[in-house]
């Protein structure tokens, strides 16, 4: 007989196929022939069998590989999976960062989560564990003389890497623990990203000190009136970005 593992459940070692007559088989690893083959265990893996019928149903016993050279890789999801536990069900934990990945927007929870899943895909994770949602507020000037304050939705989570084992698996386990070394390398330009923007923030403002000196000498007449519009001006023109906070290390 033969058939393809239709589930597997490895800390439990037994699982399912579904035969080549449409029926499931449960197996054990005590049924192996060959015990080596045991870790290329995973769904889609087919093999050669002989069936046994028992009072809960049919089992698989002298089980061995179909191809006995074959190459099992690691297939990782299509998406990005979060999750407020430390695990994905289903999925296999290759590597848990040192980083924390943060999302926000004004607009709604929805958005910050994208946000978050965007950067988490920015340094090679496929998985974010420990997902908080939390809320901040932000302000900016109004068009009258107040300030206005609106809330800012936000996530966060830890960035990770999950797979399982899969016959047409193209990644091996050093492919998928490259986050922390990613995430490193772009923390470093996004953090002298942010240094020059506030450099150029301190520039402007020079530049804006200096033309009031210049009214408050030359044009004292119109030194109020013209330093009221630098400031206000200034205040609308220079905004130092943050471009690296949304990527936390853990220290």
């Amino acid at each position: 007989m033969r058939g393809i593992v239709k589930t597997y459940l490895s800390e439990k070692q037994y699982g399912f196929i579904k035969g080549d007559d449409g029926k499931d088989y449960f197996f054990h690893h005590s049924s192996f022939k060959n015990k080596n083959d045991i870790d290329k265990l995973c769904e889609g893996l087919y093999l050669h069998f002989e069936q046994k019928a028992t009072p809960k149903g049919y089992s698989a016993i002298q089980i061995e590989l179909v191809e006995q050279n074959i190459t099992i890789g690691y297939e990782i999801p299509d998406t990005i999976y979060t999750s407020k536990n430390s695990d994905i069900k289903g999925w296999k934990v290759i590597e848990v960062s040192n980083w924390i990945v943060h999302g926000s927007s004004r607009n709604s929870p929805d958005s910050a989560k994208e946000d978050m899943i965007h950067g988490a895909k920015l340094i090679g994770a496929n998985a974010l564990f420990n997902m908080q949602y939390y809320k901040t507020t932000g302000s900016e000037r109004g068009t009258g003389s107040g300030t206005y304050y609106y809330t800012i939705h936000n996530f966060r989570g830890r960035a990770a890497n999950i797979a399982r084992k899969s016959p047409n698996g193209q990644y091996n386990l050093d492919d998928l623990k490259q986050i922390n070394s990613n995430a490193k390398t772009l923390k470093t330009s996004l953090v002298k990203k942010t240094t020059s923007a506030k450099i150029k923030r301190m520039l402007f403002w020079l530049i804006v000190f200096l033309l009031i000196s210049i009214l408050w000498i030359y044009k004292k007449d119109f030194a109020i009136i013209g330093t009221i519009g630098l400031v206000i001006l200034a205040s609308f023109l220079s905004h130092a970005t943050d471009y690296d906070s949304w990527l936390e290390e853990i220290k």
